[in-house]
């Protein structure tokens, strides 16, 4: 069996084993977001010795593949441009006249230091430490748009094994008490959070785990290795990951496991893979079978009736957080207030009668805090990303779902992201960027020689 194992990774580059290393170390430590500062530099570090060994160890393994296509590197450019941007120092007669700086203005007028040089950012650490915690994810976006397809293939393998690591820990924590076996404190005790501060979070990196096995399991070719066990082995991975995501309580998460059930059925259309009808079938059957007792057991488990107890949505504190975020976005429109910087940008604009014992750290909505922070640049890269995203999804369909594999999982990556983002913040999560990054790697953008070079690699490897 190692020796098979073997067999079918040996196709993998040292750059695809750099880039499935960090990413596994990623999921892990990448989950606390920014109240949890410690992982966040700790990933940061490992991101940096992940790029000296792609430097002096990766790229002496004979990879003749294509380097980072311009549109990419353009794109993680501009991304890292906003920041950056931001930190410049302005003088007084430029940032005194920019919207919602009022406040700041009257404030230092009381300590005599109004015509000092200030950035665009209402903070600026916030804004530094907001554009460490995005080169990670700028990096693994351009590193995995140069891989080969078993490099590809390879990282999927790697996503779905980190996310059943997770529920693993998520039972691990069930069983043990709402205190037990929890990375982070005082965040959604008593729900399963795996890696993570947050159950949407988790829930997000479960999802994404499901899809990655499904594109893993597409894109097998034909072995001597038993198509049943195949089928046993996704089968039971899709189970896990279905009832974690079902213990998250997260309720766009499982939402979000009804509105990708389009892509499973577009990775595992039976149309190229040499694999009995009736295995396929049964490892549907399975899937499906778990998406009808899981419902059912809700009566008859507390911790189940909990999580249906959650979808009366009739109290939701989002509604008038997003009412005064709107207010926020507007005063400092159209400059922006600064990435990283919502709290500081909405604590004058939170509504009296709003207030309560906590006080938001996000808006819940990341195109609203995007807008707020980035300003008129948000609308504009959103506006972009969502072309492009279209255009490679026009591009999957016509050359057929079926045949690449890798690249819908990438797709439906960003479409889980995208959606959750409606009602939560995921890419403010390192481990989520990461992978948001490497999805977007993924995608066929460039020239066709590009393309082609990229997917070049012997096929049923991994």
């Amino acid at each position: 069996m190692g020796r098979l194992q073997s067999r079918r990774f040996q196709g993998v580059t040292r750059r695809g084993k750099v880039l499935a290393g960090f990413l596994a170390v990623a999921m892990v430590l990448g989950g606390g977001g920014s109240p949890s500062p410690e992982t966040e530099i700790l990933l940061q570090i490992c991101f940096a010795g992940a790029v000296l060994f792609w430097i002096w160890w990766a790229s002496g393994d004979g990879f003749d593949g294509s380097g980072i296509p311009r549109p990419l590197v353009i794109a993680g450019a501009v991304i890292l441009a906003i920041p950056l941007l931001q930190l410049v120092p302005l003088p007084p007669a430029i940032w005194q006249a920019l919207p919602g700086r009022e406040p700041e203005l009257q404030a230092l007028r009381l300590v005599g230091e109004q015509d000092s040089w200030r950035a665009l950012s209402v903070s600026p650490h916030l804004t530094l430490a907001a554009l460490l915690a995005m080169i990670p994810a700028v990096g693994a976006f351009w590193a995995a748009s140069t891989l080969t397809q078993p490099d590809r293939r390879f990282l999927l393998v790697v996503i779905w094994i980190v996310a059943l690591a997770g529920a693993a820990l998520g039972v691990v924590q069930m069983a043990g008490g709402p205190d037990a076996f929890r990375l982070y404190e005082k965040t959604h005790l008593g729900w399963l959070t795996a890696f993570h501060a947050n159950r949407n979070a988790a829930a997000d990196v479960l999802l994404i785990g499901m899809l990655a096995l499904s594109g893993w399991f597409a894109g097998i070719g034909a072995g001597p290795q038993s198509a049943r066990q195949r089928v046993i082995l996704f089968a039971a991975g899709q189970f896990i990951l279905l009832a974690a995501v079902v213990m998250t309580g997260s309720r766009a998460g499982i939402a979000l496991l009804l509105l990708t059930l389009p892509l499973h059925w577009l990775l595992l259309r039976p149309k190229g893979l040499d694999l009995k009808g009736k295995f396929l079938a049964a490892g549907a059957i399975a899937v499906a079978l778990a998406m009808v007792i899981l419902p059912i057991a809700l009566s008859g488990n507390t911790r189940l009736s909990q999580v249906a107890s959650r979808f009366d949505a009739s109290s939701d504190a989002r509604f008038p957080l997003w009412q005064d975020s709107w207010d926020a976005v507007t005063a400092f429109w159209p400059a922006g207030s600064g990435i990283g910087t919502f709290m500081q940008a909405f604590a004058p604009y939170e509504s009296i009668e709003h207030l309560d014992q906590f006080f938001p750290n996000r808006a819940h909505n990341d195109y609203l805090e995007f807008l707020l922070e980035g300003g008129v640049m948000a609308p504009v890269l959103l506006a972009i990303a969502v072309v492009m995203l279209f255009q490679v999804l026009r591009r999957i369909v016509a050359a057929g779902a079926s045949q690449q594999p890798v690249e819908l999982v990438g797709v439906g990556i960003l479409a889980i992201i995208a959606l959750h983002s409606i009602v939560d913040y995921p890419l403010r999560n390192m481990a989520i960027a990461c992978l948001a990054g490497v999805a977007a790697g993924l995608l066929p953008i460039g020239s066709p020689e590009r393309t082609t070079s990229a997917g070049k690699g012997r096929e049923g490897e991994t």
